[in-house]
């Protein structure tokens, strides 16, 4: 009976076995073939992004530049511009700025300015004489009325500063406020850095990367004869014309996948994608057979293995039935019940010193292990899913103590401004000389509590900005506001309050009148609180104020000849309720909410800590 169950059960195990072996090789061929593309594919898109990067970068440069250009459109300036872009733009091999003929009446041939990256220098010169305007780098953009990409040309022009080594170039056209086109902005990236990346794609051996323009000519290819003269849809395997056309087809059209086909005789699956924004597109060449090459190795040995360990199954199944059929049904009963999930129940201790004995004993141990596992697996889910309810609370409650915060300096800010303005009120109306006559001590008096009234009215609009903070990015600039008005009216603001024989020197090289889009409370709330602070902070300095143009920006400059800061604390002054002295005026948030002012207004403020006879604060004011 032994021998026939064994030989039955070996029977069906081996039929089992062969059946699953081929249905697991074969899904194993998949996985592994399916691991593979999915590895081939992440090397070509991680080269894709890297080589975009570069694309990227260069489109960046010719974009950032653009509007310089059309300010500053004179030959020294383009020169300048060219330069500037090479020397900003590791990745950049070079940048021209092309103006059509005539462009500039004095120069008595077409101007292009040129930069190039040699070795480790950046040379910018007026390229000599050659039709410019038939270059694919010009003529491309310009029939296109768009910025765009060429594909992979040789920069060699007698008599003129080019590059050694063939490049791409992306070129945008350049028009004037009334739609001409009047130049072509130019910059190149070499191929030999991205060639380097493209041919670095090896994920088996013989596999190769390649490269190819919005024509089908290829940048890149390991054979080198192939570059920029032989295209992908002339293919020199006739049997394979219409595999490889229908390739590259699917690369020129700008597709992305794979596809099998052969490849110098080799079954390949080959790899494409296009790189974004420039009708270009990379390939990777994996032979099918190499990638399925390391899975095969460890099949072979595998074989005689698996026949070893059927026949000596045969006999361990044939010795162990035997010897252990009958005590094995109680076991396999007691089994059935955990396989199905039953584990609570109870397996008895086995007295047996011999396998069946020892099987026994270790299922009860598993049985024990497990039911243990279960029960600190769900201790900790239920720890888990309570500690994550106390964060979540913990969570809300901080949100909520934020907004009550804010809602808390919102209504303090509102509820101080109705006593102050009643308090505002009747000081004026105290001051006014045809209703009242105040002696010496009363006016004194009066005007302590007029200064003060209007220190408490600052700090209400400061907490009330202050609980806006973060929700609100932008002012309404849609206004015009005259600049010089604003100035005086900040001006004012500084005489009126103490101490009043402080000097104020002000020079103002702008306009009169000159009017901008901004918004005029916030305008004058920066000017005046950088005023006051001056005065406040350095009674006793002379205090100066000045404002000029500086290209699109109007510069005001206020300084004084006070104690100033120390460079350490230069940004944290910029920091909410930080104040260098505890017992001074103020709340300590002043100089930051300006700083938020003038951000929110488009412009800039900084504290110079070259400045060091007190404390000068620059601003910068977008001039629109």
């Amino acid at each position: 009976m032994s021998l026939t169950l064994s030989l039955g059960i070996l029977g069906f195990v081996a039929v089992v076995f062969i059946v699953s072996l081929g249905f697991l090789y074969e899904r194993s061929c998949k996985i592994v073939k399916q691991e593979a593309i999915e590895h081939a594919t992440h090397i070509l898109e991680n080269t894709a992004l890297r080589i975009l990067t570069y694309v990227e970068e260069a489109e960046a440069a010719t974009e950032s530049f653009d509007e310089l250009i059309l300010q500053h459109s004179q030959p020294d300036s383009l020169l300048q511009y060219t330069q500037r872009v090479v020397e900003l733009n590791p990745n950049i091999n070079g940048c021209s700025i092309t103006m059509e003929p005539k462009f500039f009446p004095q120069l008595d041939r077409p101007f292009s300015s040129y930069s190039i990256r040699m070795d480790d220098q950046v040379i910018t010169e007026i390229e000599g004489e050659y039709n410019y305007y038939e270059k694919e780098w010009y003529k491309k953009p310009t029939d296109k009325g768009q910025a765009c990409w060429t594909d992979l040309y040789n920069d060699f022009n007698k008599g003129t500063l080019s590059s050694p080594f063939p490049i791409a170039s992306y070129g945008k056209p350049l028009y004037d406020e009334k739609d001409s086109l009047i130049g072509v902005i130019s910059t190149d990236i070499a191929i030999t850095q991205i060639s380097q990346m493209v041919l670095e794609m090896k994920p088996t051996p013989n596999a190769y990367g390649f490269m190819i323009g919005s024509d089908g000519c290829y940048f890149v290819h390991p054979d080198r004869k192939k570059n920029i003269k032989k295209t992908i849809l002339t293919p020199t395997d006739d049997n394979q014309t219409k595999a490889v056309n229908e390739l590259g087809n699917e690369m020129v059209n700008g597709k992305k996948g794979y596809k099998s086909i052969r490849v110098n005789g080799m079954k390949s699956l080959v790899f494409y994608q296009p790189i974004k924004g420039t009708g270009w597109s990379i390939g990777l060449v994996c032979p099918e057979k190499e990638m399925l090459a390391g899975y095969q190795k460890v099949l072979l040995p595998l074989i005689p293995i698996l026949l070893v360990g059927l026949l000596l199954m045969a006999l361990i199944c044939w010795k162990i039935i035997r010897h252990f059929i009958s005590p094995l049904d109680l076991l396999a009963a007691q089994s059935r019940d955990v396989a199905e999930g039953h584990f609570d129940q109870e397996i008895a201790r086995s007295n047996r010193v011999d396998v069946v004995g020892n099987l026994q004993n270790s299922f009860r141990i598993m049985l024990e292990t497990i039911n243990r596992h279960i029960a600190e697996t769900k201790r900790v889910n239920e720890e888990t899913e309570r500690r994550n309810t106390q964060l979540a609370a913990a969570h809300q409650l901080a949100l909520e103590a934020e907004q009550r915060k804010e809602n808390f300096i919102k209504d303090v800010s509102l509820q101080i401004r109705t006593p102050l303005n009643i308090i505002s009120g009747f000081t004026q109306m105290l001051d006014a000389p045809a209703k009242f006559q105040l002696d010496e001590e009363q006016d004194t008096t009066l005007e302590a509590i007029k200064q003060n009234a209007t220190t408490v009215r600052r700090m209400a609009h400061m907490l009330f900005d202050v609980s806006w903070k973060g929700e609100r990015t932008m002012y309404d600039r849609s206004k015009e506001v005259e600049v010089n008005a604003v100035i005086e009216d900040s001006i004012k603001d500084f005489n009126d309050r103490q101490p009043h024989n402080m000097r104020l020197h002000f020079m103002f090289n702008i306009p009169n009148p000159l009017y901008i889009h901004t918004n005029q409370l916030y305008f004058h709330r920066i000017l005046r609180e950088l005023l006051i602070n001056a005065k406040k902070f350095a009674p006793n300095s002379i205090v100066t104020f000045t404002a000029n143009i500086k290209a699109d920006m109007i510069r005001f400059v206020i300084q004084d000849t006070g104690p100033g800061i120390p460079i350490d604390e230069s940004e944290r002054v910029f920091e909410p309720f930080v104040k260098l002295d505890n017992f001074s005026e103020g709340l300590g948030i002043g100089l930051g909410l300006t700083r938020q002012h003038v951000i929110n207004l488009g412009g800039s403020m900084i504290l110079d800590t070259n400045y060091t006879d007190g404390a000068r604060f620059i601003v910068d004011i977008p001039n629109e």
